[in-house]
């Protein structure tokens, strides 16, 4: 199959880079739509980063909304080895003295040797029967053994139970030790008809269980656990280690951890500064002679207007009759400059927090009339219109930046078709163009020859 010549150009000059040429004149406008693409494109990613950086600061917010962060608690062991303590919020500050005279142990039952000089563990005893184990509560299981059944697999067949029964089962040196996963002076009991085979009847050497014995502030303490959560209200007690001596002891502070608010202070200061920074970049004007200064949002009311509110909203006094603190200020937060940007002191708000930390907590946040009133409701509330996924700003420019970009994709994929059809025109005009002079250009030679063979024949 031979191809067809293309004589494209061949007697006009217009060949496919003049056709080419042509084209470049005609997608003008598809420039200028790509360019609109883009444009959209990028303030529609712009606004996607604001709302990440909105949530983020709305998150931040709720931190110092949430009384817990202003009433968390932590404690201080002058030895955490021997003992510590944990609180929770509602814990009271205090100084407690504790000796630790003994601690809670769990009872074992050692089995006899079962094992012979020169068997494993994985070797089959050959055995039928059952073992019943009754754990201190009355709560018992018959465990079945087989023939095939190793020192091994019966321990196994113990531990599937131990969430029933909390009795747990290992191997030392031929043996099954029984222990009982509570400490404290309790019963384990073993029969069935293989108790004596497996030494655990009349072989079996039980170890009982012990309380644990201490005092705090000088009152005896005994409880049958080493983790004693009912001794002081909202309060912990570890023990770990005993002392040598009645006379020794681990003093052991519980204070509020104002590290915890300090660190949320901090938290939300650095990102409202992020936030405001990249919010002024996007909405920048620009400086005319250093290319690309010009924000992609700039001119964008919107955003214009949730900077100006936001930093508006941040210093300005709020009216909270359960608080005696009317702005941010009084607890160290301030504008450096006229930008607007935060600084924290936190030795401000920790004193704030030592004369009176409710003062604090309801400055934040309160309860009044019903409603949530106070720093973090008011930004939070205004934040939100702007990052509600049901009607807030961005979603509502979302969507629009989106419908903008569906027209002009369709406008490009018309303009796309048309292009495609000018070239075909364009490519078939000069075509026929280049035929039709090839040929006047014969018939032209054919003249000339019928008037040369005439002047001939004179």
């Amino acid at each position: 199959m031979t191809s067809a010549i293309n004589f494209l150009g061949t007697y006009s000059g217009i060949d496919q880079t003049s056709i080419d040429k042509l084209m470049e004149a005609e997608r003008i406008p598809l420039t200028k739509l790509t360019d609109k693409k883009t444009t959209i494109t990028n303030k529609q990613n712009a606004w996607k980063d604001i709302n990440t950086r909105l949530n983020s600061l709305f998150e931040k917010l709720k931190v110092l909304q949430d009384a817990s962060t202003f009433t968390a608690k932590k404690s201080t062991s002058t030895d955490d080895n021997i003992v510590s303590m944990t609180a929770n919020s509602k814990a009271i500050a205090g100084s407690y003295k504790i000796n630790v005279s003994s601690l809670a142990t769990a009872t074992n039952v050692i089995g006899g040797k079962v094992l012979e000089e020169g068997q494993k563990i994985s070797d089959e005893l050959h055995l039928n029967g059952t073992i019943k184990l009754t754990n201190h509560e009355g709560i018992e299981i018959e465990i079945q053994i087989e023939d095939s059944d190793s020192l091994k697999t019966i321990t196994n067949k113990i531990n599937l139970s131990t969430k029933t029964t909390g009795i747990s089962s290992s191997i030392i040196d031929g043996r099954i030790i029984l222990s009982d996963v509570k400490t404290g002076n309790r019963n384990i009991e073993v029969s069935g008809t293989l108790v004596e085979d497996l030494k655990l009847g009349t072989d079996k050497e039980v170890n009982y269980g012990t309380n644990a014995k201490f005092t705090v502030n000088g009152i005896e303490v005994e409880r049958s656990t080493n983790e004693i959560t009912d001794v002081i209200e909202n309060i912990t007690i570890n023990l770990k280690k005993t002392h040598q001596n009645s006379s020794e002891y681990e003093t052991i502070n519980i204070v509020n951890d104002n590290d915890k608010v300090v660190s949320a202070i901090k938290d939300f200061v650095d990102q409202y500064n992020s936030t405001m920074q990249f919010i002024e970049e996007k909405f920048s004007s620009g400086n005319p002679e250093v290319a690309n200064s010009r924000g992609v949002l700039a001119g964008d009311s919107s955003l214009q207007m949730l900077h100006s509110t936001l930093r508006r909203m941040v210093t300005s006094p709020i009216q909270n009759p359960n608080t005696s603190i009317r702005d941010i200020s009084q607890l160290g937060i301030s504008t450096t400059d006229k930008s607007g940007v935060l600084k924290f002191d936190q030795e401000k708000l920790l004193d704030s927090l030592n004369q009176n930390a409710e003062n604090v907590i309801n400055f934040f946040s309160t309860d009044l009339d019903g409603e949530k009133k106070g720093f973090v409701p008011k930004l939070n509330n205004y934040i939100d219109s702007y990052i509600s996924k049901s009607n807030g700003v961005v979603k509502n420019k979302t969507e629009s930046f989106e419908r903008s970009l569906k027209d002009i994709n369709r406008q490009i994929e018309i303009f796309n078709t048309r292009m495609e059809k000018k070239q075909e025109y364009y490519t078939n005009m000069f075509s026929k163009l280049d035929t039709a002079m090839m040929q006047a250009e014969d018939q032209m030679n054919w003249l000339t020859a019928q008037l040369g063979a005439f002047s001939t024949s004179k």
